[in-house]
């Protein structure tokens, strides 16, 4: 699920220690919706090159991608008898993160319109 190197343009999030684990959670995040550290914890224990990684590692992971600003908070869901854990979701920067991840910046440059080009100027206006 994860892969190696990245396609598109290279991100802090994707670079460094972390990169694999940061890539595999925002994909998981991304296809499976909101999510508990737990769910997603188990989500890992089935992809090839994470069945090891410990779950205090994982929310360890998930807790610095909230501080980032990767993921946010969505809210609680009832896990066990008495408690209560909190859904992540990924934020509005993390699917962008995973789009350009996907894409290389060049590639769009080289074949976007004017309007597009004009629009991509705007924003970083």
């Amino acid at each position: 699920m994860a892969r190696k190197k990245c396609k598109g343009t290279r991100l802090e999030v994707f670079s460094g220690k972390q990169e694999s684990l940061n890539r595999v959670i925002l994909q998981v995040l991304e296809r499976r919706g909101p999510l508990i550290a737990y769910d997603v914890w188990r989500q890992l224990k089935v992809i090839k090159g994470f069945r090891d990684t410990d779950s205090k590692t994982i929310y360890r992971r998930m807790e610095a991608l909230e501080q980032q600003g990767w993921i946010a908070q969505k809210g609680t869901r009832h896990a066990l008898p008495g408690w209560d854990s909190t859904l992540y979701e990924l934020t509005l920067r993390g699917k962008a993160a995973l789009k350009l991840d996907k894409k290389n910046i060049e590639d769009f440059l080289r074949t976007a319109n004017d309007e597009q080009l004009l629009k991509f100027i705007d924003s970083y206006s």
